[in-house]
């Protein structure tokens, strides 16, 4: 497996926790990370809809065992 690295890049929240603004700033600064990392994997040779399935799959993975480790506690 060739890698390409490259850095996506995700800046710090600016508000607190509590600030009903960080759920509208954690989505844009997401999206765009989002965007970013689809880009480089397109330029790597994927296919859209295979990073698309494959990212629904990773994100469907992570939230489940996300799940299982709240439930754990």
């Amino acid at each position: 497996m060739v890698s390409t690295r490259q850095t996506v890049r995700i800046s710090k929240p600016q508000h607190s926790t509590g600030d009903s603004y960080r759920t509208v700033e954690r989505e844009e600064v997401l999206a765009v990370a989002f965007r970013d990392f689809v880009q480089v994997a397109l330029a790597a040779g994927w296919n859209e809809p295979e990073v698309a399935l494959s990212l629904a799959d990773i994100a469907d993975d992570y939230v489940m065992a996300l799940a299982g480790r709240v439930a754990e506690k």
